[in-house]
């Protein structure tokens, strides 16, 4: 009896403390995302580039990537705050680092919320891990920028994604400087997402949502837009027809993406 109750007493205490460390987890990971959409301070947002392919131009292009290839980033937040009233002089701060000296974990195959639950863990252990060996202070964000060949050959691009639960992108994006301004795009979408911002198209056809996904949804007539939402990712031709954007200068963020990140719309 002595002995089932010590068993029963360590299994209570392992329960315990197995509870503690996830509130404890859960809670650092809310007050990271209250934080992070606060605007009171810069964001800190690291990007570590990695080459994706065995391509010699792609590793050399990853390898040259300093925070001067991501002024426009740090441009576009300057705009996009100071015109939805947010008064901090640089909202964000971009890093670059070369300290991920491997590939982060790949999406699953078949997603499904186990797989994603696990993906998930396994991303925020690697970022952990990576934090832990770069000698730049800890970021806000952290954003893995995998790049692959641009050209004839080239297959089509796993999707990037943001999560808001660690504050961790990951962006795959194309190794040559012409991509060089619709990478960034796709860099600021996914930096929005781990701040609490939704996605603002058509998940089936990838056509801007109407209203919430038109850079100017009073414009008349209505179509072609000249600006995308940045959470839509693409720019309205018509009402079943977008373009690809080819820099941040032809993103807008609007007031629904504006209120998910904390801005007054």
């Amino acid at each position: 009896a002595v002995t089932l109750a010590a068993r029963t007493f360590l299994g209570m205490l392992r329960l315990a403390i197995l509870v503690a460390i996830l509130l404890f987890v859960a809670l650092g990971a809310w007050l990271d995302r209250a934080r992070s959409r606060n605007w009171n301070d810069t964001l800190r947002v690291t990007v570590y580039p990695i080459s994706g392919s065995a391509d010699a131009a792609v590793h050399a292009y990853t390898a040259a990537l300093q925070e001067g290839d991501f002024a426009d980033v740090e441009s576009f937040f300057v705009d996009e705050a100071a015109g939805h009233g947010i008064t901090l002089e640089q909202p964000v701060r971009i890093r670059v680092s070369h300290a991920a000296k491997e590939l982060p974990p790949a999406l699953p195959d078949r997603p499904g919320p186990l797989t994603i639950a696990l993906w998930s863990l396994r991303l925020r252990y690697f970022a952990a891990r990576t934090a832990w060996s770069d000698p730049l202070p800890a970021p806000d964000i952290q954003v893995f920028a995998l790049y692959s060949p641009l050209g004839p050959g080239s297959v089509a691009m796993p999707d990037s994604v943001g999560l808001s639960k660690g504050l961790i992108a990951l962006t795959h994006l194309y190794g040559d400087a012409a991509a060089a301004g619709s990478n960034q795009v796709v860099l600021v979408h996914e930096v929005l997402h781990t701040l609490g911002a939704t996605d603002k198209y058509d998940l089936a056809t990838g056509q801007p949502l109407t209203p919430a996904g038109l850079g100017e949804p009073a414009r008349q007539p209505l179509f072609p837009q000249d600006f995308g939402e940045i959470m839509a990712g693409r720019i309205a031709a018509s009402a079943h027809d977008a373009v690809i954007a080819d820099s941040l200068e032809q993103m807008l963020v609007g007031p629904v993406t504006a209120l998910e990140i904390g801005w007054p719309p």
